[in-house]
């Protein structure tokens, strides 16, 4: 956990210039968003492999234990398998019902065939391509197989699609998720609701405490035409891994 006073007290510090105290005024709900929009930003880095490292978040151990707090356990979160598509056996479950869903992981399934029910099947392949479906049903490598425990899935218009050889009816997918932070907020102001600000303190950890306010400065920095505060944060954000 990072304590809200600390992100905004680090955020004046490393965006003033001390002696002159330039860019003091920033409003209080202005800082907020700015640190919010950083931990998205950080995450999705963090996720995508087309970063300074090449690398995902299961890549090594530093870059999952930064973002293992937002990870949810897929037993935890059962969805119903609802039968879409009799020609291609293609089943779905509503990524929308797992609450605050971000990023899928992982998942597995159960499902019945004849008098065998509950039988677990695991999903072998990192949302296959659209494009791979037919080659992938009909290699017998990689067709979905009830016997064999294993079926791929792909990812349209947040739904988890998986899939059957026909033999076999799916009950329900097991799903592993990365989940959006709680946005962190300052008592002291109303929210664009009407609603009044409370003080909430950010869930990520505290050694990401740097990397988020570097995030924050770059974008603020931007707006206000800081070139030097923008390089700087770049030079920090690049050796923060």
């Amino acid at each position: 956990m990072i304590p809200v006073e600390s992100l905004l007290y680090k955020f004046d510090t490393k965006l003033n210039k001390l002696a002159t105290l330039q860019h003091q005024q920033i409003p209080l709900e202005n800082k907020l968003l700015a640190i919010n929009e950083a931990v998205i930003k950080l995450i999705k880095v963090k996720i995508d492999p087309n970063n300074a490292l090449g690398l995902g978040f299961d890549a090594f151990k530093k870059r999952y234990e930064d973002l293992q707090i937002l990870i949810e356990s897929a037993h935890l979160h059962p969805l119903k398998a609802e039968l879409v598509d009799e020609v291609m056996n293609k089943w779905q479950v509503d990524l929308t019902e797992a609450k605050g869903y971000m990023f899928y992981v992982d998942a597995y399934a159960t499902a019945t065939k004849g008098t065998c029910v509950d039988r677990v099947i695991y999903i072998n392949h990192d949302l296959s391509k659209h494009a791979d479906v037919n080659t992938l049903q009909t290699n017998n490598h990689y067709v979905p197989s009830f016997e064999y425990q294993e079926t791929f899935d792909t990812l349209s218009d947040d739904k988890l699609e998986i899939y059957s050889d026909g033999t076999f009816d799916f009950d329900k997918v097991y799903v592993s998720y990365l989940r959006y932070p709680i946005p962190v907020d300052y008592a002291g102001y109303t929210h664009l609701d009407g609603s009044e600000s409370e003080t909430v303190n950010s869930e990520m950890p505290l050694f990401l405490e740097d990397e988020i306010l570097n995030f924050a400065i770059e974008d603020v920095a931007m707006s206000l035409g800081d070139k030097e505060t923008v390089d700087n944060a770049q030079l920090r954000i690049k050796g923060s891994e």
